[in-house]
């Protein structure tokens, strides 16, 4: 269950049409930053910034490859929000 600072957090990180489309484009499996980039309309840096929302709210987890960073959604995050707006 989720406690109300890790509601706060996760409502944080869907509060904004960006960020959404990131999810979104994640929840097909992972991503690299530069191809997220191609499916967005936003710049590197608010992308960026949007990624590391995601991650400090705990949706989002980064990988590092090298020099490359992949981005997957946080299944456990995501399924402990869906059930708590399910009994709502």
């Amino acid at each position: 269950m989720l406690s109300d600072a890790d509601r706060t957090d996760v409502f944080r990180g869907l509060a904004n049409p960006a960020r959404r489309k990131v999810l979104a484009l994640l929840s097909k499996g992972e991503v690299s930053a530069t191809d997220l980039l191609g499916g967005m309309k936003v710049s590197q840096p608010a992308l960026s910034m949007h990624l590391r929302v995601l991650r400090d709210c705990g949706l989002v987890k980064q990988r590092a490859q090298g020099n490359r960073r992949f981005y997957s959604l946080n299944t456990a995050a995501i399924r402990k929000a869906q059930q708590w707006l399910g009994k709502i």
